[in-house]
């Protein structure tokens, strides 16, 4: 992948990142880890960080298929770690498996969305997928743009300090009349961008509750009129690997889809993952 760039200080090859987390975490993890089952990784107590430098090792030595099930292995001891989304996606792609990298770029980016190299990839990898819609990833307004640099807690502080600022320049606008001009309109432009903001956390969090954004994960499959197969219901179009949706409804064994331009169907549940855990 042209797009990764290798470096030799650090725990960073080919786009690989490593970091040490904390005690609390680190016996986690090695509870975790001792009822794992994990090819490449033997069976005695190690810490999540021992865990990430042999997965990538295991990378590092072409031997994608040990790394992805040591990654896999700390996001299911329950680790929420832009790093392991983001190794975990360059060792799927290096698998052929878009749809998984995406999904797990799309992880990663969640919790560092101003990340420079998780935004690289993921972009790289959305080009290399078959479905191309136009207007996916276009920044409409200001709202938007909010969405993709802030994640909900940053959002929610910066709103509670906007909120404090402008308070005190309310306050200073009353208490100091002849620059009641100015202090006014201070709080003017504070009142807006903390205008934007809520309206940007609210919409986040309904739109993601509500339809959260999914990921197809199988190389091709069919959309249906109906929560069923081709036998049963008319065959609507078709997605292959990678391609991103939101999920407006779910029944068993199946979710209805939407896509950009007001295109929706029927898919098999195990053919999409929420990109939210």
């Amino acid at each position: 992948m042209s797009v990764f760039r290798p470096q030799v200080s650090g725990i960073k090859c080919p786009g690989l990142r490593v970091k040490s987390w904390g005690l609390g975490l680190t016996i986690l993890m090695v509870v975790s880890l001792l009822v794992a089952v994990v090819p490449v990784v033997a069976q005695t107590e190690v810490s999540p960080t021992e865990a990430m430098l042999r997965a990538n090792q295991s990378y590092e030595a072409g031997q994608y298929a040990g790394a992805i099930a040591i990654y896999e292995a700390i996001v299911e001891a329950g680790i929420e770690s832009s790093e392991v989304y983001y190794n975990l996606g360059n060792a799927y792609f290096k698998q052929g498996d878009l749809g998984r990298a995406i999904l797990n770029y799309r992880r990663a980016q969640r919790i560092t969305p101003r990340d420079a190299d998780i935004a690289t990839n993921l972009n790289f990898s959305r080009t290399q997928t078959i479905d191309q819609f136009e207007g996916e990833a276009e920044l409409t307004n200001m709202v938007q743009v909010a969405e993709q640099w802030l994640t909900l807690n940053e959002a929610a502080v910066l709103a509670l300090i906007l909120w404090v600022l402008f308070c005190y320049f309310v306050v200073l606008a009353i208490l100091a009349p002849r620059l009641r001009r100015v202090f006014g309109w201070m709080a003017t432009v504070l009142a807006l961008f903390l205008v934007i903001g809520l309206i940007s956390t609210i919409n986040r969090l309904y739109t993601d509750w509500q339809y959260p954004p999914a990921v197809i994960i199988t190389q091709e499959v069919d959309i249906t009129s109906g929560p069923g197969g081709a036998d049963q219901y008319l065959v609507e179009f078709s997605l292959h690997a990678g391609t991103e949706v939101r999920i407006l409804e779910s029944r068993p064994g199946w979710q209805r889809i939407t896509l950009p331009g007001d295109l929706q169907g029927w898919v098999p549940a195990e053919a999409v993952v929420e990109v939210i855990k």
